[in-house]
């Protein structure tokens, strides 16, 4: 036999270390495929796993204390608050208004701070420790004007968590693996709202003017004491980012072979935030056409905030106005997790989003139309849980579509939280008026529009990045 050439000796080494690489693969279980991991070979297997126990775990808890803080005083109101600090005006939706001023103002810079300043595993601890603090001080409130103060910096604490943990998944996880994990991560917040009902109808059941104190201050207390436990163990727990980070967990190997793996999927590291670099994310088409049906998806999708109104209205226990919810809380879960893994295995986010979308458009007409059977009332409003499966799908989309910018990943969620948080903090006071609940004249049928315009807003966001590749 005669000497190999270079040629064949190059050709014989790629398809070794081919056979190399199909030995390592794991065997793909159902559970591995579901999860995005199954066609991994064993080193990256080994990586993903590391992520998974340490970031994404944290970033579950974190969202988990965030949606519990943010929507505790929801339980509250209806465990006894409107009565001892006489809020039977439009307290209410004042209290979610000065919450989302604080995080307005907060949103973007906190990003920015991340890009140029303070690192997220310094950063966001540091604003959970605090609002953390503020939550457990809302039990000593006297009046609902306090609560607005302190609802108002909550609110401006909180407004780096959300986009910060979004932008963190971004920075981790391939195509394959980020839709679901932005799913279940968004659905930590129905788990907490579960746990918010469960908690707080054991609280007023259980400690109920102990201590001198009405159940729904105790929520607020416990809701402190399991806050802070999770922001500390965050400074720990949250690597930063691939080509920045200092996690305990990583071997030096593990951190080259980390650089490596995002430029092979194509995300670009971060560069150093400049006013030339705001200016092009900020007059970048992907920013604005990812905001539109972003905005619109958690518009269309405000129906199940209201559902404990209604089981107030129809005179049910203060115990199941609590807890009767939880049960669209657990479907909300199974709705994001089926859905956000659909879209991972196709690759079709447009079409997942708007079939969710469509389902979301059915429950806002039965409840625009009201006065139908009572049964159908039920329907719709545990099965507007579905709604909030559509915005993880848009999330990792406009992650896809950014990838070879970092900073604009970075300002995507944030930015366009500034207009979910604005229209949040001015449309239920004009739509919703709490002396209209449960039945409002014109809300679902605008909820409807917004439904609409989401669907819309995904076709010209597939047509202007296919226009671009």
């Amino acid at each position: 036999m005669g000497k190999l050439s270079d040629e064949d000796v190059v050709v014989a080494e790629a398809q070794s270390d081919i056979e190399a690489s199909l030995e390592t693969k794991p065997k793909g279980s159902w559970f591995a495929r579901a999860w995005g991991t199954s066609e991994l070979d064993v080193i990256e297997r080994k990586y993903v796993r590391k992520v998974d126990l340490y970031l994404f775990s944290y970033i579950m808890l974190g969202y988990f204390i965030k949606s519990l803080d943010q929507t505790n005083y929801s339980n509250a109101f209806v465990s006894g608050m409107k009565e001892d600090l006489n809020m039977y005006g439009n307290q209410r939706n004042f209290l979610t208004t000065y919450f989302n001023i604080g995080i307005i103002i907060g949103t973007v810079p906190a990003q920015m701070i991340q890009l140029k300043w303070i690192r997220p595993s310094i950063l966001i601890p540091s604003c959970e420790l605090a609002w953390s603090f503020l939550v457990m001080a809302e039990a000593g409130a006297k009046n609902y004007q306090t609560l607005y103060v302190l609802r108002f910096f909550i609110g401006f604490f909180e407004s780096c968590s959300f986009p910060g943990y979004a932008a963190l998944l971004g920075s981790w996880y391939g195509q394959g693996q980020l839709g679901k994990r932005i799913g279940l991560f968004e659905q930590a917040g129905a788990l907490s709202s579960m746990f918010a009902g469960y908690l707080q109808a054991a609280l007023y059941s259980g400690l109920n003017h102990r201590g001198g104190l009405a159940g729904w201050r105790w929520m607020f207390i416990f809701n402190a004491i399991i806050g802070i436990p999770i922001a500390i163990w965050g400074y720990w727990a949250i690597p930063d980012l691939p080509h920045n980070k200092r996690a305990f967990y990583f071997t030096e190997e593990e951190c080259e072979y980390g650089v490596k793996r995002m430029e092979r999927i194509g995300r670009a590291a971060p560069r150093k935030l400049t006013w030339k670099s705001i200016k092009r994310i900020y007059t970048s088409w992907h920013l604005w056409a990812f905001i539109f049906p972003y905005l619109m998806v958690a518009n269309a999708g405000l129906g199940p905030s209201f559902f404990n109104l209604w089981l107030k209205a129809e005179k049910y226990s203060v115990v199941l106005v609590n807890t009767i919810p939880t049960t669209g809380s657990a479907l909300q879960v199974i709705f994001a997790i089926s859905f956000g893994t659909i879209a991972d295995l196709t690759g079709q986010r447009k079409h997942t989003a708007n079939v969710v979308s469509v389902l979301t458009l059915v429950t806002n007409i039965i409840l625009s139309i009201w006065y139908v059977p009572k049964g159908a009332l039920w329907f719709a409003f545990f099965f507007s849980f579905v709604s909030s499966s559509a915005q993880p799908i848009i999330i990792a989309w406009g992650h896809e579509i950014t990838q070879h910018d970092a900073e604009l990943r970075q300002l995507l969620v944030a930015t366009g939280n500034i207009f979910t948080y604005i229209f949040s903090a001015t449309m239920p006071l004009a739509i919703f008026p709490a002396q209209d609940a449960p039945h409002y004249k014109y809300a679902y049928q605008l909820l409807c529009m917004f439904g609409v315009l989401a669907i819309m807003g995904t076709y010209l966001l597939d047509y202007l990045y296919k226009k671009e590749l």
